[in-house]
């Protein structure tokens, strides 16, 4: 089994971010989130990265004689949180302010707006009805987010408040303070940017801090709410399937695999994954080797596992490794199965697909490797209306590994692909097809080498289970007509093309270009080595 190392860049994020929630003190339970599909169980928020709305304006007016931006209470009738607290959590009520968060979805604005107030910043919310003062500030503008923290004051007039804190936000969006080199602001205190390896579960921030791309808004289970897999068996008590089917929203690690794989064999039946899942498989050793289907789920993570599914019969249309399910139409919102993350996982030997999308939106899938295999991944739906473009997915620093075709083949939605490596396919790297957007970014495709392969009568037979034979070389690495299906757009800006590959590209001023905070590295051979050795799940830590 090939152990992938951890990537400079994931490695470095996750130094800036490792234990940036450890305070010494027990989160408090969020309250339900009746946005979370079918799932009864308790919802975390699925607030994610940084907002794209950026942070709001502090203000300099000043009220009565006082400095600017500072409200003397003698002077001025005291707000009333009343009305916030009726309908909020209450996190505090002072003479010019209230704090409060809301985990319904509301916006800031609206909250504040119940006590006559304005929003003069806004957080993601930690435990204890506080702020995430480790995260960057959130805008006033609506998140998006399930549940935020929310300061809130007259129009104009806000009041620097740091509170003994040395660091972070000041709550007028300006700061505390910054921290040197080598230290981290975790709840307004410099600290040393230190990861300890040898505590397990890991810092489930550090996971976090490395999400990227349209999944960014996935938070996956409670990391409070720890289940322990003590068994590789199919089902019962212990099991992963008793973890990923509860209406539990938890963060499931692992007591097994620690010095060797260990291998969960599902049989024939799938598990059906519930909202609020993480299944954290960092620094251990896990095969899951079975179907894992996500239908109308909401908030799911999937890092660091080996997963294949060989339980149906080989070449067959059954049996993908991991599927998503939903309805959806011409919002990102509208998909009941969204915000899910797949990261560091190996697919491979899958019935039908290895990873198909039939329907869902707001998806991330990073540093994986994907092999031994015909046909990769779909992203389409069973009937796909144009207006079906609110499907969303990021696929970036992944391994496309001699897959036959599909790495992936897009239908419908709007496809991001950048730095990922895609090596020798059969018949053709990437598809985007029947109006599908599809942007190649800083990628390297790399051809099978030479034109013709065994003689004219026998060809060559596809090395992948299931391939068929052939006698040219396929230089193909987009595509945009593949079969009978019409044509896609797709554009490339800054690709690599080994081997001859061919990167066909059309209507390029009809692709999306994304607006989140990512950074493209430049496609060379060597971020194509980095991508051979960093792909996968991290079995060890430095």
């Amino acid at each position: 089994m090939r152990a992938a190392r951890w990537s400079v860049g994931v490695w470095a994020t996750w130094l800036l971010a490792a234990g940036a929630a450890c305070d010494g003190s027990m989160p408090t339970r969020r309250a339900s989130d009746p946005s979370a599909g079918d799932d009864a169980g308790r919802a975390r928020s699925p607030d994610g990265g940084p907002s794209d709305s950026g942070t709001s304006p502090r203000s300099d007016a000043s009220a009565g004689d006082g400095d600017a931006g500072h409200v003397d209470a003698g002077l001025v009738t005291p707000v009333d949180c009343a009305p916030i607290g009726a309908a909020h959590t209450l996190c505090r009520a002072e003479a010019d302010r209230c704090a409060a968060v809301f985990t319904g979805g509301e916006g800031c604005a609206a909250v504040c707006a119940l006590a006559g107030l304005v929003c003069l910043e806004s957080h993601e919310d930690a435990p204890a009805c506080m702020p995430d003062l480790a995260r960057p500030a959130l805008g006033c503008a609506d998140t998006g987010h399930a549940s935020d923290h929310c300061e809130c004051g007259r129009a104009g007039v806000c009041a620097p408040r740091c509170d003994g804190r040395t660091c972070g936000s000041d709550g007028c969006g300006g700061l505390c303070g910054a921290c040197a080199d080598g230290t981290r602001c975790d709840a307004g205190a410099c600290t040393p940017d230190v990861l300890d390896c040898s505590t397990y579960p890991l810092s489930s921030t550090a996971l976090l801090a490395e999400l990227v791309g349209f999944g960014r808004n996935a938070r996956g289970g409670d990391p409070t709410n720890l289940y322990r897999v003590t068994t590789d068996r199919a089902s019962g008590p212990g099991s992963l399937r008793a973890a990923l089917e509860s209406t539990e929203d938890y963060w499931i690690v692992f007591d097994i695999g620690v010095t060797s794989e260990a291998v969960i064999d599902l049989g024939t039946t799938p598990i059906r994954i519930r909202s609020n899942k993480t299944v954290d498989g960092r620094m251990r050793r896990i095969l899951v080797d079975g179907a894992l289907e996500i239908r109308d789920a909401r908030n799911v993570i999937l890092t660091d596992l080996r997963m294949k599914n060989d339980n149906f019969a080989a070449c067959t249309q059954d049996g993908d490794v991991v599927l998503i399910r939903s309805a959806g139409a011409a919002r990102p919102e509208d998909y009941t199965s969204r915000d899910i993350w797949l990261h560091h996982v190996e697919m491979f030997e899958g019935g039908d697909g290895l990873f198909d999308v039939r329907g869902g939106s707001r998806i991330t899938v990073s540093w994986s490797h994907f092999h031994d295999h015909s046909k990769g991944m779909l992203v389409g739906m069973e009937s796909a209306p144009a207006e079906s473009l609110g499907m969303e997915i990021t696929f970036h620093h992944n391994h496309f590994d001699r897959l036959s075709r599909r790495g992936p083949q897009v239908s419908v939605g709007r496809v991001h692909f950048f730095n990922n490596y895609q090596f020798e396919w059969w018949e053709f790297g990437a598809a985007s097809l029947a109006g599908a957007q599809f942007l190649s970014e800083g990628n390297i495709y790399e051809a099978r080498p030479g034109r013709t392969c065994g003689s004219i009568f026998s060809g060559c037979t596809d090395p992948t289970p299931c391939g068929d034979r052939d006698y040219e070389v396929s230089k193909v690495a987009t595509s945009v007509d593949w079969a009978t299906d019409r044509r896609g757009y797709l554009r490339s800006e800054g690709d690599l093309a080994l081997d001859d590959a061919i990167i066909v590209t059309n209507e390029p001023s009809r692709v999306l270009t994304p607006t989140y905070p990512h950074v493209v590295e430049p496609a060379t051979v060597e971020l194509a080595a980095r991508l051979r050795e960093q792909t996968g799940p991290r079995t060890t830590c430095p």
